[in-house]
Order: structure tokens, then C-alpha cells, then sequence
């Protein structure tokens, strides 16, 4: 009878057909793809399709829209209408590659996918027909496509066509089964026009519109451009541009000052993300003697919050001898640069130049080398090393000193800005640099968007992150971590990043000599949260900062190991010097030591040093010979990035995070549905607590730590970001910082309630244990968000709640707000990246 009453309001509506033709609409067509699916189902769609209606018609996108959008929103009550929703979308796909009715089955590893995967992968990475827009490859081909186009780098190095066809199979295979996925750029450019693969890029910007070697300012912009067209990141250092007021001997007038410029890149960078499939990201650095500091650290926060340099992450350089004086309450110096120019160049500074004290053991040495093999004497401007002290009583001597600010006082307001905004974070130059292997070809001054890539001026990075979680297996039904096909994930994921640079289209000269003269890579991690939790160990635990010591150092040999591998086969990186290059575990702080600098009493479990027990037997020095024998093949092969959208196609937690929610309502391009972790509806199901009303509660906070009702197991294993206390967030990073040769992106999540003196407290401990950079982010302290927490759970906002409920609800946005919220792409960890 219903059916009839659908069939006479509805006949008269015609179908757009996407090529313009009318067809008549029938039910039935809709109904023999929504097999079981519930009555209250079909009733939502056929009055929204009504609803829809404009002159008697309707398209085809419109109601597959409709279906899509009903099915995601009643998939909480019927938990098999996520699965339809996902095959829905996967037909789509299917339908507009192979043609409607010419296939029969899906790939078995495209089922692997969940909708939110789908749905990215439609949004950004699947190609399509440029004329029609429709895709042109499932997910599986898009697998192939990028396996393939970098397994054919081996033929460059003589390798047969049977080989290079084996390498395919074992790219696509540990590709398509999740094990690990290359950066963006690289899954949406393999085998097209733009072919840029690489996500991360440091564009010097020197005090010049322009210059012949093409790095000035206006210079740097149109490369950051071309990067930014091509789904790249860009990171700067700002600090050599002359400060606000300055003279400018050329026109007789005075500078605008560093921050001025910065506004001309995000402005550029806010035209050409609008017609990209990811947005520029930006990270500008000033380092902290430089005389604009002040301006700079107060760039995004106060009134400026959420105004300015919205396309800009940007960090405070620092340095060992100003954390000491915050310690102290010293005064330290600002500096013009433009006055300590080395003689004969046109626009390098000694204060630019400058790492590394005298007192440090390592620099001495470098210095004694250097005398001995000149024959006693060399000039600074020639010296590999221009130490910070030499430069201080340059400047000092120069006239370069504009005043002198108390370091605390500075440090009190970096700590204010990032504790109002998130900006700015803090880079630790000396522990940048002393820890850079390939030190002696320069100083790092700046990194990428979210700090994993510090880098050398016209670097890029090609990043890639193996998902962890796929790791855990049982033997005899206990969990333990299968090391054997980690190691051998690990050594095809550095064979494939390197060839990455060999595939790679570089969208400038400079930085396709910078980038194979070091041939930086960066293997990444995903997934740790789950992890820990299939494991059966809670995130805020001394087992939990083991294991992150111990995997990371286990990743680290296995990655340098294939590198030396790779060296033997193809040589090593063009820089490589056997004698100058620093190994990184040389200077990695102990798993003790940081607890004991944590003050963390607590040590881990005879279980987790059981279950870690095969990295105790890795032999560093055997690791050296060989490396000292065969060379590198790429400087730095480690990098822990953001995972953004990758972990979404992974289906897994974003890199080294915690969980950001339990449950809540992810935005889709169709409408709005309650997503719940995976993992975390597996354990519900064990106790019996799967009840889409229990889930719903859930995703009111996203938590559950403080529902005594729930098992007291799933509270201590089931912890996300705002319930682990800031220490532990800061831990972890410094846990995977210790074997890592490039950087780590951690976000340290803050509750809104946290005061200024946590973020304090975080940066001075992250100096303190080795971190190469820190940013922080307070819920809350941005207008916009990528993460929304409920009304629910605010007291304070009781009162907009019952307003909010009294207004009407858009058919399309049938979810209250009290639920925790995220878009489309959000995965947890860094809020401006998504790799």
C-alpha cells in the first residue's frame, strides 16, 4: 500500500539524466538497491526526494545525495546501513569506470575500505575524466597506479622488467592491505601531468625582492606558488629580513619588517587554495634575537587571533643560551641582522649562520680539524661552524644590538600567544642542528608546516607512515607485535620513498639539486593508539612511553639498515662524507634519563620489556661498520608527520596520537552521521554495550573516563587527547624524537581550562628532553575548529543548549549539537596538515 501511495505522488517527477536527457522516476529503481533496509529508511528518502523536487524534476546526484545522506544518518540504529552506504558509494565508483551492469563483483580489497575512506578518496585522490568528472579508477587501481609508476624508477638502475614487476606486487601489497601509505601528494600525482610527489619544502627568503640565485622575497613567493598548486607545504625563516624601520640604502626609504611580508605569503596562499585539492599550509619562523620578535610572537593572538596569517603555522626559534636565561631571568639581546654581514657576500649574516657554543665537545673538535688542516689559521666566514658566541660578539661589536630584553619576559609572552591561539610554537635551533647528520652542509634554520621536516634552504621531503596497528597479531590467543613483518614493511617503505625522489617532477631547479643532493626521506608511523590498545596498555603509562622508545628505535635501525642497503645497490646521497656525518644515536637520551627528567618515578612492566624484548638484541655498532663501509643512500630516513587524511584511508588512528574520540559525528559531504571507533565498538560488543542509545551518550564528550558505569578496563585503555595529562602527550614525542634523524609532529592537546602556566611548563620540559620543535593547542582557543565538543558537556553553556534546541533542525542536519563534531578529513593530531 505504501508503495502505491510513493507511486502515485511520485510519478509525475522526471529524472535528470547527467547528460541532460529526462527519464521518468521509479521507486522501484531505488528499491532494488536498498535490500532490508527498514520502511522509517525508505520513508526518509522518499520525502526528502519530494522535498527536493524543483519544476517537477530532479537530477540523478541529487538523489543519490538523498540516499546516501539517509542511509549514513540511520546507520547508528541499524548498524548494517553503514556497510550498504559504503558498497553505495563503492558502486558509484565501479559504475562510472567499468559502466553500469558491465561488472559484477567488488575487489575484495576495496571492501577493506571504510565510507569515510570512500568518501576522501572520492573527494581528493581518485582521478577523474577532466571533461566529464567522472572517476576514471577505483581505489585498487589508484593502489596500482602509484605502485606501479614507482616500482618503474628500477629501471634506471638495471633492473629487469621481472624484477621491477615483483617490486610492484610488493608496493601495491603492502599499499592496498594498509600496511603503508605514501603522503598525499604522492597517491594523487603518481603517473600524471604534475607529478610532484613530495609533501614538505623549506624555501629560503633572503633580504632582497629579488636576487640572481632566485631566493629572494618575491623570488620565494612565486616558488611557494608552485609549490602550493601542486599539494605541497612550505615552510620559512623569516629572521634575515631587515626589521620594521630599518634604513633601505636602494630607495632611501625604511622597511616594512618581516611580519609585512609574511601577510604577501598568505594572501598568495589563500588565492591558490581555492582551486587545489589541499590547501597551502605555511610554517614561518623568526628566531628569537631577531629585533622584530615582539611583533612577531603577537602576529596571530589577541585581536589579531583568528585575522591574521590564517595560512600560517608559525614558530619562535630558540636557542640553548635563551632558555637558560629564562631560567636565570637574564636579559638577552635583539639584533638587526643586515649588520652582521659577512664580508664579500651580499646577503649572508654571521647571526644567521650561528649554532653551536664553544663549550661543546663536538664543536671543538670540528674547530681542532679544521686548524690542523689548514695549517692553523682559518677565517670565520670559511669555518664550517660559526658558533653563537662568535656571533654574539659580532653583533655586539657590529652595532647590531637594537636592546636587550629580559628572556623571561619574552618567553612569558611566547607562552601567552600559544596558550590564547596555539601560536606560536617553539623550535630548539641548537637541538635541530646538533642532532642534523649532514651538519656540515649548512645550518637548519626552518622546517615544514608542522615541524617533522627540518630542513636545509630548497629542501623537500617525501613523507610515508606504516600503520602500526596491522602489526599486532595473536599467538597461542595472546597479543604480541609480529617485529619480523615490521622490519620487512619498513625496508620496502624506504625502497619506495627513495625512489619517490627519482619519480618525482620538482617544480624548480633548486630544489631538485638541493633535495638529491641529501635524498631525505621520511617513514612515519600510524595507528600507535590502537596499538597500544589491542596490546591491552593505556596511553598515559610508563608501558606506553617504553613502547613508543622501543618501536621508534626499532623502525630507526630497520629504516637505516635499508639505506645502507640501497647504498650498496645504487651508491649513496651525493653529500654523503663517511667522516663528518654524525650518527643520531650518539646523542639520543636514554629511556631512564627521560623519565628522570620528567620526574617520573614509575618504570615499565616486565610484560612490555618482554613484549619489546627483540630490540634489546639490535647491534648499533655492527650498524655503524657498515654504514662506515657501503655509505647512506639517503641522509635521514625517519620522520614522524601528522597522518591527516592517510590514516582515514588506513582506518586507523592518526600517527603517534592518541584517539581524539570514542564516538561522534563526522561532517561528509552528504550529511552528518556518528562515527565510532572501530576498535572501541569491538569491546562494546564484548560487554554487551553496543546500544545505539549507549553510543549516542558516548558521543555527546567523546569520552568515556569519567562514566562510572563503564568497565573500569575500557576507561584505562580507551583514553583520547584532552583526557591525557599534558606530560604524557610530551613524552611521547620526545620518546620518538630520540630516534628520529629528521623531527616529530605531536600536537599537545590542552582542556580549554588549562591555564598559561601548563604551556610553560611544556615547553620548557620539551627543551629539556631533546624535542627538536613544540606547539600546542587548547581546546577552545581558536573560532574555528576541526574538532567541536558538545554543549553537553559545558555547564556554562546550559542555557544556549535550550536555545539551540527550541530552533528547527534542517532535514539534512538531523544530529543535535550536542555531539562531539569533526569534518570530513580530521583524524586527530595537527590541525593545519593533512598529509
Amino acid at each position: 500500500m505504501e508503495e502505491l501511495l510513493y507511486s502515485v505522488s511520485l510519478r509525475k517527477i522526471k529524472v535528470v539524466k547527467r547528460d541532460g536527457r529526462l527519464d521518468e522516476f521509479k521507486l522501484e529503481k531505488i528499491l532494488s538497491k536498498l535490500v532490508s533496509v527498514p520502511d522509517e529508511v525508505i520513508d526518509g528518502i522518499v520525502k526528502d526526494i519530494q522535498n527536493n523536487v524543483k519544476d517537477n524534476s530532479i537530477d540523478t546526484k541529487t538523489i543519490a545525495d538523498i540516499v546516501e545522506r539517509n542511509l549514513i544518518e540511520n546507520s547508528l540504529k541499524y548498524p548494517n546501513l553503514m556497510e550498504l552506504a559504503k558498497r553505495y558509494v563503492l558502486a558509484r565508483i565501479y559504475n562510472h569506470v567499468y559502466g553500469k551492469g558491465k561488472w559484477k563483483d567488488f575487489d575484495q580489497k576495496d571492501l577493506l575500505l571504510s565510507y569515510n575512506a570512500l568518501k576522501v578518496l572520492e573527494a581528493r585522490y581518485l582521478l577523474k575524466d577532466p571533461n566529464t568528472l567522472r572517476y576514471i579508477e577505483t581505489p585498487q587501481m589508484l593502489f596500482r597506479r602509484v605502485a606501479r609508476f614507482l616500482a618503474k624508477v628500477e629501471s634506471k638502475y638495471g633492473k629487469s622488467e621481472e624484477e621491477i614487476k615483483k617490486l610492484e606486487d610488493k608496493f601495491y601489497d603492502m599499499i592496498s592491505d594498509l600496511r603503508f601509505v605514501p603522503n598525499s601528494p604522492t597517491l594523487m600525482n603518481s603517473e600524471t601531468r604534475l607529478g610532484i610527489l613530495s609533501a614538505c619544502f623549506v624555501i629560503p627568503v633572503k633580504d632582497a625582492m629579488t636576487t640572481p640565485e632566485g631566493d629572494g622575497i618575491y623570488d620565494a613567493l612565486r616558488a611557494t606558488a608552485l609549490v602550493h598548486q601542486q599539494g605541497g607545504g612550505t615552510g620559512f625563516d623569516f629572521s634575515e629580513l631587515r626589521p620594521k624601520g630599518d634604513v633601505v640604502a636602494s630607495t632611501a626609504g625604511v622597511a616594512s619588517g618581516p611580519v609585512s611580508f609574511m601577510k604577501v605569503f598568505d594572501a598568495s596562499t589563500d588565492v591558490i587554495k581555492q582551486g587545489g585539492k589541499r590547501r597551502g599550509a605555511n610554517m614561518g619562523v623568526m628566531h628569537v634575537w631577531h629585533a622584530d620578535i615582539e611583533d612577531f610572537i603577537k602576529a596571530k593572538t589577541g585581536q589579531l587571533k583568528d585575522v591574521q596569517l590564517q595560512n600560517f603555522n608559525i614558530s619562535v626559534g630558540v636557542y640553548d643560551y635563551f632558555m637558560e636565561a629564562v631560567e636565570r631571568g637574564e636579559t638577552v639581546p635583539l639584533i638587526n641582522p643586515r649588520k652582521t654581514k659577512i664580508p664579500g657576500t651580499d646577503h649572508e649574516y654571521y647571526i644567521t649562520r650561528a649554532r653551536g657554543y664553544m663549550k661543546e665537545e663536538w664543536v671543538q673538535e670540528i674547530i681542532l680539524d679544521e686548524l690542523e688542516e689548514k695549517g692553523g689559521s682559518v677565517s670565520l666566514d670559511e669555518s664550517k661552524i660559526v658558533t653563537v658566541d662568535e656571533a654574539l660578539i659580532i653583533a655586539n661589536k657590529e652595532g647590531a644590538i637594537v636592546r636587550y630584553v629580559n628572556a623571561k619576559s619574552l618567553f612569558d609572552e611566547i607562552v601567552k600567544g600559544a596558550w590564547d591561539s596555539g601560536d606560536p610554537g617553539l623550535l630548539f635551533i641548537d637541538t635541530i642542528n646538533r642532532r642534523h647528520p649532514v651538519w656540515y652542509l649548512g645550518k637548519i634554520n626552518a622546517t615544514n608546516p608542522c615541524g617533522e621536516e627540518p630542513l636545509l634552504p630548497w629542501e623537500s621531503c617525501n613523507l610515508g607512515s606504516i600503520n602500526l596497528e596491522k602489526f599486532v597479531i595473536e599467538i597461542n590467543g595472546k597479543p604480541v607485535i609480529d617485529w619480523s613483518g615490521l622490519a620487512d614493511t619498513i625496508t620496502y617503505a624506504v625502497r619506495f620513498l627513495d625512489n619517490v625522489i627519482d619519480a618525482n617532477r620538482y617544480p624548480l631547479k633548486q630544489i631538485e639539486e638541493a633535495t638529491k643532493r641529501t635524498r631525505k626521506i621520511g617513514l612515519g608511523v600510524m595507528g600507535l593508539a590502537r596499538m597500544f590498545i589491542k596490546l591491552g596498555i593505556s596511553y598515559d603509562s610508563v608501558d606506553a612511553l617504553y613502547l613508543s622508545y622501543q618501536l621508534a628505535k626499532f623502525i630507526y635501525y630497520y629504516a637505516y639498515k635499508a639505506s645502507i642497503d640501497l647504498a650498496k645497490e645504487k651508491g649513496p646521497f651525493p653529500a654523503y662524507n663517511s667522516k663528518l656525518y654524525r650518527d643520531i644515536w650518539e646523542s639520543a637520551i636514554s629511556f631512564e634519563e627521560l623519565l628522570n627528567i620528567a620526574g617520573i618515578q614509575e618504570r615499565p612492566s616486565d610484560y612490555v620489556r618482554k613484549l619489546a624484548s627483540v630490540v634489546d638484541k639490535l647491534d648499533l655498532s655492527e650498524l655503524k661498520g657498515e654504514r662506515l663501509k657501503y655509505g647512506l643512500r639517503n641522509s635521514t630516513v625517519v620522520s614522524i608527520a601528522p597522518t591527516g587524511t592517510i590514516s582515514i584511508i588506513a582506518g586507523t588512528s592518526s600517527s603517534i596520537e592518541p584517539l581524539f574520540a570514542l564516538a561522534f559525528v563526522r561532517n561528509v559531504a552528504v550529511g552528518k552521521f556518528i562515527e565510532i571507533d572501530p576498535l572501541f565498538l569491538e569491546y562494546l560488543r564484548k560487554y554487551e554495550l553496543d546500544d545505539p542509545e549507549v553510543i549516542q551518550k558516548i558521543a555527546e564528550t567523546g569520552t568515556i573516563g569519567e562514566n562510572v558505569f563503564m568497565p573500569r578496563s575500557l576507561r584505562r585503555l580507551f583514553r583520547t587527547a584532552h583526557e591525557v595529562s599534558p606530560i604524557y602527550h610530551v613524552l611521547h614525542q620526545a620518546m620518538w624524537q630520540q630516534w628520529n634523524d629528521s623531527g616529530t609532529s605531536k600536537t599537545i592537546n590542552l582542556r580549554t581550562e588549562e591555564p598559561p602556566e601548563t604551556v610553560e611548563k611544556v615547553y620548557l620540559l620539551a627543551w629539556k628532553l631533546g624535542i627538536k620543535g613544540i606547539t600546542v593547542y587548547r581546546d577552545k582557543s581558536k573560532q574555528q575548529q576541526v574538532i567541536y565538543f558538545g554543549v553537553k558537556k559545558e555547564r556554562e553553556e546550559y542555557e544556549k543548549k535550550k536555545e539551540e534546541k527550541k530552533s528547527i533542525v534542517p532535514s539534512s542536519f538531523r544530529m543535535e549539537s550536542k555531539f562531539v563534531e569533526v569534518s570530513e578529513t580530521y583524524a586527530g593530531g595537527c590541525k593545519t596538515c593533512e598529509l
